[in-house]
């Protein structure tokens, strides 16, 4: 079924049913207003990819949700203001409904698509942003070992976690023993291969876009053969 522009607008700006993975499990669930996701991004994206608060960073917010957030809310109020006199909202949810109001009121079939488009496109950047990637550990299943890097040709490597001094003059080092390649991918209806990349931890090799990690699968499974082993 279709999305309609409604339902665009709907997820973008009122409490939405949404189909999340709980537990392994996918569930209907009640979920926010994605506008209103995309702003609380704003001052809580003070964590890594690995959950960890990054306690050092001088950089009290997401510049990247904020400078998302202001282009998206210029748009709304500048599209607002083209077609209706009322004073705009304090949100930019409320300042969208206000336009779709508007604008149903006078739209053509040409001009409901076209804003079907603009509006979906923007579903889909808030919801790349506040979802996680999901990110692999790449295993040959047969041998239960790491692939090794195309490049630096390792399948191991030590992360160091942290280090300090050791009041001797040396250092001391906390180091965890990693799998070098790494896969990190979103569902197909928040990029799919697109937005999805082969990274090397040990020597920062990287294979990204559909190509890039289509002829990285294809490597995997046609492996070159050393002839002198042959011989």
């Amino acid at each position: 079924m279709t999305d309609t522009l409604l339902d665009v607008v709907d997820r973008l700006t009122i409490e939405h049913p949404y189909r999340a993975n709980i537990e392994g499990r996918p569930r209907w669930v009640r979920r926010d207003p994605l506008i209103r996701l995309l702003r609380d991004a704003i001052a809580s994206t003070l964590t890594g990819g690995n959950g960890l608060a990054a306690s050092t960073s001088k950089v009290p917010f997401d510049a990247d949700a904020l400078e998302q957030y202001d282009t998206l809310e210029t748009l709304i109020l500048t599209e607002l203001r083209t077609i209706s006199d009322k004073v705009p909202h304090l949100t930019p949810e409320q300042n969208l409904r206000t336009w779709y109001t508007a604008f149903m009121v006078t739209a053509d079939e040409t001009d409901i698509e076209r804003w079907s488009a603009v509006w979906g496109v923007w579903e889909k950047r808030i919801e790349a942003k506040i979802t996680a990637p999901i990110i692999l550990e790449l295993i040959n299943p047969t041998t239960k070992q790491p692939y090794p890097c195309p490049q630096c040709e390792f399948g191991w490597f030590e992360k160091v976690l942290n280090s300090g001094l050791t009041g001797k003059g040396g250092r001391w080092y906390d180091k965890e023993k990693r799998v070098t390649l790494t896969a990190t991918y979103r569902p197909d209806g928040q990029g799919g291969l697109e937005q999805s990349a082969v990274e090397c931890g040990c020597c920062a090799w990287r294979a990204t876009g559909s190509a890039g990690v289509r002829g990285f699968a294809w490597e995997l499974d046609n492996p070159k053969i050393d002839m002198d082993t042959i011989a």
